[in-house]
Order: C-alpha cells, then structure tokens, then sequence
C-alpha cells in the first residue's frame, strides 16, 4: 500500500468510527443525533489525520 492511500485510509476509518462512537454518545446521552455524528466525525478526522502524518511507513 503507498503512503498516499495509507492516510486516506486512516483518515476515513477515523471519519467511519468517530461518526459511530458520536451515534452511540448521542443516543446514551441524550442529545441532537446531528450534533453527535457531526462532532464525533471531526473527532475522528483529527485522530485519523495525527495518526496517519505520525505512522512510520
């Protein structure tokens, strides 16, 4: 895999599961289903994106 798509991929992965663990914390605790998957998404871009300029290739 080439370093490029690499970070593609983890940025993506990051976007997928910080959108799903926003689902689940808006549904336990209670608010706006948008807010959750929006701010659980941009959480997950940011991981995503530190892991994937910080990973050795």
């Amino acid at each position: 895999m080439t370093e490029q798509s690499w970070r593609a991929s983890g940025v993506g992965l990051g976007l997928v599961f910080g959108a799903g663990i926003g689902i689940i914390s808006s549904l336990l605790l209670g608010f706006e289903l948008v807010y959750g998957i929006a701010v659980g998404a941009a959480f997950g871009y940011l991981i995503g994106l530190v892991m994937s300029l910080t990973g050795k290739t």
